[in-house]
């Protein structure tokens, strides 16, 4: 989140960043940084120190981060495995390595630079487009942090701006760099290409029985069945132990009224939403005197707005989706309009809003009758779990006895189902598994084939059971079996040797200075001119496909070569026809891009060197026990361990 946040605060932070970065994986693990040195700094730098609890606030700050971005809890461990701890720290000592250096050099992040910045941050920004605190500090508690900790960081990069400018200025990409390489990357080339295709080519001799069976004696591992393994399973849910019949009109009437919301459509607005920056209550307000003294409302909404009137219907809406979406004050004010009316403004954190109300659908219950059968299986599905935990009890206590799982689902009035099943799902009679035993098909495959019957809950309030009745190792697949599959290849593999000959056929006519047009037309050959190929979107495969765009780069004008297509399904015979290299002056948006691109590269190399520079002045050291005491504690009690 951070980095994102601060990839719109200039080039020159993404720059910083970056270079610190690769200096920080470039630099770590060096074994003489790190000391043993005893007390509570986790790291120095100079005179100044990085203690513990600076390094843990920052480091679960840094997962915070991480859980944010990635939808989830991230423990210590994983962050270990993951090289977090170590980038936390190499980040903070880079830091300090330039604060430190800064304040030698009398350097210091301004107040008026951090509101500068902060107001040109659009994450930042309002509804109207204008810095919004509350967004601002929104956006930061989403990153884990407070204000004060990003603005103390800003100072840090804008610091870091200052001592890189002498880095950055009088430093341009040279022509006679950047020139060569744009021409190499961006050079175009042109091809005449023809295609002769294996599934195009009429009928060839089918192999003899006794080619046929040499084949397959040659190959007869490449034709063996897949591992089976006889998965019985047997599972029950509420649905299919529940009794509807069983529960009473009393009890179906009181479920009824218990539960009325959720036989109700709410009362939805069809609504227009006049929206205003956040300082701009008076607008709002004198936008509704303006409707409410008998102007247009659309002349009025494009005068007072950047919208038209079509562009400012929201559609039909709930209360809830205002609260969701806004807040509860928006809600109010819309569901206390009438229709045909305006609301008074309301404030949310995007702004002031005014709603038209331009419609009203009322509330609607749907009677007993229409979801009586509906509840009734409900409310038996409900009283059925505990029969079910009941069942689940016992199932459990006869597999532990060793009552085998088609006995137990026999006793229980559990549903079984039993097949032999390879992994991907195909039975070995032939055909696809269904049922029970295809929803559990993975789980049946991760059992061992010696392990217990697996007894889980199902997501349906039930359970399952799972068990591997008998593994098949793959077998020897009988001539007969293989043999059309043989005879297929076979005659494929003619075709694509005649494709094959009929392509370098074509080549050598080519060669030897005979029209590709009359090639194409005597061999029913594909035929095609390409247009320009640029070397650096071969892999893309926009102008031909990439094995045949990189096949053209090996080439020198004039020269003819044949390639195996894409597919496998015959061969091209590609021309090479003309060369140009790439001109800076015909993609000047291209070639700035590359300027900008290298000069990226050539900041990241000084920035290597300069906080090389700064570690080798200033000195740095690791305690690298407390490290690992902090970050590993179970490791740190070993003798081993350490870095």
């Amino acid at each position: 989140m951070l980095s994102a946040i601060r990839s719109t605060l200039g080039s020159f932070v993404v720059l910083a960043l970056l270079g610190l970065l690769i200096a920080s994986f470039a630099l770590w693990g060096i074994p003489d940084l790190f000391s043993n040195t005893g007390g509570r700094t986790i790291a120095s730098v100079g005179d100044s120190e990085i203690d513990v609890v600076e390094f843990d606030r920052a480091y679960n700050q840094r997962l915070r981060q991480i859980e944010s971005q990635i939808g989830q809890p991230i423990d210590r461990q994983q962050a270990l495995g993951l090289g977090i701890p170590q980038q936390v720290l190499q980040q903070l000592i880079s830091e300090q390595l330039f604060v430190s250096h800064a304040r030698d050099l009398g350097l210091r992040g301004s107040n008026r630079q951090v509101v500068d910045i902060l107001r040109g941050v659009e994450a930042f920004a309002g509804f109207d487009g204008k810095f919004d605190r509350q967004a601002y500090e929104n956006q930061i508690a989403r990153a884990g942090l407070t204000a004060a900790e990003f603005e103390t960081s800003l100072r840090t990069d804008i610091v870091r701006r200052q001592m890189l400018q002498t880095l950055v200025a009088g430093r341009p990409v040279p022509d006679a760099l950047a020139k060569p390489l744009f021409r190499f990357r961006n050079e175009g080339r042109k091809a005449t290409i023809l295609s002769v295709l294996a599934s195009e080519i009429g009928a060839v001799d089918a192999p003899s029985e006794d080619e046929l069976l040499a084949a397959y004696e040659l190959e007869k591992s490449g034709y063996m069945t897949p591992p089976y393994r006889a998965i019985a399973v047997a599972e029950i849910s509420p649905a299919s132990v529940a009794k509807p019949e069983n529960i009473t009109d009393e009890e179906l009437a009181t479920a009824y009224e218990e539960r009325l919301a959720q036989f109700q459509i709410p009362e939805l607005r069809t609504v227009d939403i006049v929206s205003f920056g956040v300082d701009e209550k008076e607008k709002a307000e004198t936008f509704v005197r303006r409707i409410e003294s008998g102007e247009d409302f659309a002349s009025l909404v494009k005068e007072m707005t950047d919208f038209s009137v079509d562009e400012i219907t929201l559609g039909d809406v709930s209360r809830t989706d205002l609260e969701t979406d806004y807040n509860a004050r928006v809600a109010d004010a819309v569901f206390a309009t009438d229709e045909g009316a305006l609301s008074p403004p309301a404030q949310s954190v995007f702004g002031w809003h005014v709603f038209r109300v331009r419609s009203i659908t009322p509330p609607l219950d749907r009677p007993l009758d229409q979801v009586a059968a509906t509840l009734r299986q409900d409310l038996a599905e409900e009283k059925a779990l505990e029969t079910v935990y009941d069942i689940s009890v016992k199932a459990e206590d006869m597999l532990a006895r060793g009552v085998g799982l088609k006995e137990i689902a026999n006793e229980l009035g559990l549903t079984y189902a039993e097949a032999t099943v390879s992994r991907d799902g195909r039975l070995a009679e032939g055909g696809a598994v269904e049922g029970a035993v295809a929803r559990h098909l993975a789980k049946g495959w991760e059992l061992a084939i010696d392990e217990p019957a697996l007894l889980e809950p199902s997501d349906d309030g039930g359970f399952v059971l799972v068990d591997v009745v008998d593994e098949i190792p793959p077998q020897q697949r009988p001539f007969e079996d293989v043999r059309t599959q043989l005879l297929n290849r076979l005659i494929n593999e003619r075709k694509l040797a005649q494709a094959g000959a009929q392509a370098e056929t074509i080549a050598t006519a080519l060669r030897a200075g005979k029209a590709a047009a009359d090639l194409a037309k005597e061999n029913d050959a594909g035929l095609a001119s390409s247009d320009w190929v640029i070397r650096s979107r071969v892999d893309q495969g926009q102008q031909v496909a990439p094995v045949v765009g990189r096949l053209m780069f090996r080439m020198d004008v004039g020269e003819i070569s044949v390639e195996r297509t894409a597919n496998g399904d015959g061969y091209v015979i590609v021309r090479l026809d003309e060369v140009k290299p790439g001109d800076p002056a015909q993609d000047p948006v291209a070639y700035d891009a590359l300027i900008q691109d290298l000069g990226t590269a050539l900041l990241n190399d000084a920035l290597v060197q300069y906080e090389n520079a700064l570690r080798a002045d200033l000195g740095v050291e690791v305690n690298s026990e407390l490290f690992q005491q902090i970050v590993d504690p179970q490791a740190a009690l070993t003798p081993q361990g350490g870095f």
